[in-house]
C-alpha cells in the first residue's frame, strides 16, 4: 500500500473546517414569535448548548470528504506480475562519404542496408531495437522499440552524407545505451571500416557484432585545392594549387578540368601511377570569382572528385594609426604606400574617436588604449601602464624570447622569431580572452610579449614591446616587418561578400545579431527552406546560401579527407562476412521477469463518494418531514 500523490495531503485539513461549520451552526438559535412582547417569556434553558454533538449526517459528510481526499492521493497496492521480454539490439550505421563507394555498381551503403534488414528480419517479435546513425556526429535515429516496421522505415530513410565519420563515437554511444535499465544489448555495426582500425578495448570489441562491406580501392580524388592570395594582391596575382591522389593499386587515367565563373580556365588529361600524387599550378586568372575544380575519372567514389574555391578581387583597406610618436607615423606611411589597396589615416591619441572607425578598418594603437570600445579589429603596440584592456604589471628590458606559437597564422612559417628586437617591454597580465603568441621569462614567471584573441566579436593583437625608434622599416629587422604584415593580414576583416570555405561535416554558426525571422537556407540538392536555428550543418559538398533580412552568407563545403577517399580496406577477419544476428553466448529465447507493479484504486473511492452523496441526499429527504412534524 502507498500513495502516489502526497501533495494532496494538506486537503485533510478540510475535516477541521467541517467541524468548525457544525460548531457555528449550533451557536445560533432560531425562534419564531408573533410579537416582541413575548420575547421576555423565552426561558433561559431553551438556548442550545455549545457542546459539539455529531449526528449521522456529520459522519456521512466526514466519510465523503475522506473518500474524495483519498482519491486525490492516488492510493495503490502492489501486485506481482510476470513479464516476457526479448533481447535488445542496437544497430550502429555508418553514414560517411566512403559508404557511397560502389562495389560492382552497388553502393556500399545499400550492401550494408541489406545486411541490416536481415538482422531485423531475424529478430523475435519481443526483441527491442535501437538505431544509431553516425557520420560527422552520432545521432539516435530511433530509440528502443519492438515496432520493427518503424525501425525498418527509418532505416530505409537514411542517406549517406558527404562527410568523414566518427564511428567510435557512435559505438561509444551504443555502449552507453547498452547497460540502461540493467539490461544489456547486442551491438551491430554496419560499416566499410575494418574493426582493427578502431581504437576499442578488447571488452568493447567483444560486445560488437561487426558487419563489414567493401573491398575495392578504385578511387582517385582531389586531395586539396588551395588559392594563395594575400589581402594586398589582385586576382591576377593569385596562385591556385591542386593536388590529385591515386588511391588505387594500379595506374589510372583522368582529366582535370578547372572553371572560373563557369568558363573553362584549365584542362589536362593525365595518368597517375598506383598510390601516387600529382600537383597542378594555375595562375594568371582573368578575373575574380568562383573556382570550380572537377576530376573526371572512372572510379568507385565520385563525391571527392569536385571542389570549390574563390579568387578574390583586391579590396581597399583603411589603416588607422593612433600614436603620439611622429617618427612611427612616417614609417607606417612609407609602408602603406608599398601595399596596394591600403590607405593610411594618421591621428594623435587626443584627437581619436571611435566614431571615426568603420567595421572594415584596421586600427593600430601605439602607446595608447582608448577607454571606449572600438568597432574594428585592432593592433595594440606597447600599451600604456594605465589602461582598461591589458593589465600592466611592470616594465622590463633586455628580454629574450622563450617560446612562441608557430601554429598561429601570424607566426606560421615565420623564421627567426627569436631575432625580434626588444629594447623595452611591458610585462602584461594575460587577459582571460587572450592566448600567448610569443612569451619570455622574468622573475614574475613566464610573461606574454605578444598575445592575440577575440573580444566582443573583434580580433585583437597586442605587442608588449615598443617600435618607435626606426626599427619597423630597418633592413636588419626583417622578422619584425614580416610579423607586422602578418598581423595586419590576420586583422584585415574578410569581405562579407566573399564565400567562406569550410570542410564538409563542419557546423556554421550565424552571427549573434543575425535575425532568424524570415531566414532562408539553400543547400546542395535541396530547395530553399526556412532556417529555424542559428546553425547550419554542412552534410553535403557544394554551395550553401544563408539569407536573412540583414545578413547574407555563402558557404563552400569541400571534402578533403584521406580516410574517406582511401576506400581500399585491409583484408581482415571481418572482410566480406556477415556475423550472426545474435552472437554465441547471448540468450535467444524470451526472458521471463517477475516484478511488482502499482495498482491504483483511487477511482473506486470516487465511485464510493458518489454513492455516499446519494445516500446523504436520501437521508436528508427522510429527515426533513420529521423535523416539520416536530
Amino acid at each position: 500500500m502507498g500513495i502516489l500523490n502526497p501533495a494532496a495531503l494538506p486537503f485533510v485539513s478540510l475535516l477541521g473546517v467541517l467541524v468548525l461549520i457544525y460548531l457555528r451552526q449550533r451557536t445560533r438559535t432560531r425562534i419564531e414569535v408573533p410579537s416582541l412582547l413575548f420575547w421576555a417569556d423565552v426561558p433561559e434553558d431553551r438556548v442550545r448548548s455549545r457542546r459539539f454533538r455529531p449526528d449521522l449526517l456529520f459522519f456521512l459528510q466526514v466519510l465523503l470528504l475522506l473518500l474524495l481526499i483519498g482519491g486525490l492521493l492516488h492510493p495503490y497496492w502492489s501486485r506481482a506480475v510476470t513479464e516476457t521480454r526479448g533481447d535488445r539490439q542496437i544497430l550502429v550505421f555508418d553514414l560517411s562519404a566512403s559508404m557511397q563507394a560502389r562495389e560492382n555498381g552497388v553502393r556500399r551503403f545499400d550492401l550494408a542496408l541489406d545486411q541490416a534488414k536481415n538482422v531485423l528480419h531475424a529478430l523475435a517479435p519481443l526483441d527491442e531495437v535501437m538505431l544509431i546513425g553516425i557520420a560527422a556526429r552520432p545521432q539516435v535515429i530511433s530509440g528502443f522499440t519492438t515496432d520493427h516496421r518503424l525501425v525498418l522505415h527509418r532505416l530505409e530513410s537514411l542517406r549517406p552524407q558527404d562527410t568523414g565519420t566518427q564511428l567510435e563515437l557512435g559505438i561509444e554511444l551504443a555502449l552507453v545505451q547498452r547497460d540502461r535499465a540493467g539490461r544489456q544489448a547486442q551491438i551491430h555495426v554496419f560499416t566499410d571500416l575494418s574493426s582493427n582500425q578502431l581504437s576499442l578495448s578488447e571488452t568493447q570489441q567483444q560486445a560488437l557484432t561487426y558487419h563489414r562491406v567493401g573491398e575495392t580501392d578504385d578511387n582517385m580524388a582531389l586531395a586539396s585545392v588551395h588559392v594563395y592570395q594575400n589581402p594586398f594582391q589582385d586576382y591576377s596575382q593569385a596562385q591556385a594549387y591542386i593536388l590529385v591522389r591515386n588511391y588505387a593499386n594500379r595506374t589510372k587515367t583522368a582529366t582535370l578540368r578547372v572553371e572560373l565563373n563557369g568558363q573553362a580556365a584549365f584542362q589536362e588529361a593525365f595518368s597517375l601511377s598506383a598510390n601516387d600524387t600529382r600537383s597542378f599550378s594555375l595562375s594568371g586568372f582573368t578575373g575574380p570569382g568562383q573556382l570550380a575544380v572537377h576530376l573526371e575519372s572512372e572510379d568507385a567514389l565520385a563525391v571527392d572528385n569536385h571542389a570549390l574555391n574563390w579568387v578574390a578581387a583586391r579590396r581597399s583597406t583603411q589603416l588607422v594609426l593612433v600614436s603620439p610618436v611622429a617618427h612611427l607615423h612616417q614609417e607606417v606611411r612609407q609602408l602603406s604606400q608599398a601595399l596596394p589597396g591600403v590607405t593610411l589615416r594618421s591621428t594623435r591619441p587626443e584627437d581619436f574617436s571611435a566614431d571615426q572607425v568603420g567595421e572594415q578598418d584596421v586600427v593600430l594603437f601605439h602607446q595608447f588604449v582608448p577607454d571606449e570600445a572600438v568597432p574594428a579589429n585592432s593592433l595594440y603596440i606597447f600599451p600604456p601602464v594605465e589602461n582598461t584592456l591589458f593589465p600592466v604589471l611592470t616594465e622590463a628590458a633586455d628580454l629574450t624570447i622563450l617560446d612562441w606559437n608557430d601554429e598561429h597564422e601570424i607566426l606560421h612559417n615565420l623564421q627567426y622569431v627569436e631575432a625580434l628586437p626588444f629594447k623595452q617591454a611591458r610585462i602584461l597580465a594575460l587577459p582571460s580572452w587572450a592566448q600567448v603568441l610569443i612569451s619570455s621569462k622574468t622573475s614574475h614567471g613566464e610573461i606574454p610579449l605578444a598575445l592575440t584573441g577575440e573580444r566582443d566579436g573583434r580580433r585583437l593583437v597586442c605587442l608588449a614591446f615598443d617600435l618607435d625608434a626606426g626599427n619597423l622599416t630597418d633592413s636588419d629587422n626583417l622578422t619584425l616587418l614580416v610579423l607586422f604584415l602578418n598581423a595586419l593580414r590576420w586583422l584585415r576583416p574578410p569581405n562579407p561578400l566573399d564565400p567562406q570555405l569550410l570542410p564538409a561535416g563542419d557546423v556554421f554558426f550565424l552571427p549573434t545579431d543575425a535575425p532568424l525571422d524570415g531566414a532562408l537556407l539553400s543547400a546542395p540538392q535541396t530547395e530553399a527552406q526556412a532556417l529555424e536555428t542559428d546553425t547550419v550543418s554542412l552534410d553535403r559538398v557544394g554551395i550553401y546560401r544563408v539569407e536573412t533580412a540583414s545578413y547574407r552568407a555563402e558557404l563552400y563545403a569541400n571534402l578533403f579527407d584521406e580516410a574517406e577517399s582511401n576506400i581500399g580496406r585491409q583484408t581482415g577477419d571481418d572482410t566480406g562476412t556477415v556475423q550472426p544476428a545474435v552472437s554465441p553466448g547471448v540468450r535467444t529465447s524470451p526472458e521471463s521477469v517477475q516484478r511488482e507493479i502499482p495498482v491504483e484504486f483511487g477511482q473506486n473511492l470516487y465511485w464510493l463518494a458518489a454513492l455516499l452523496l446519494f445516500a446523504e441526499w436520501l437521508y436528508a429527504l427522510w429527515r426533513s418531514p420529521l423535523e416539520g412534524v416536530s
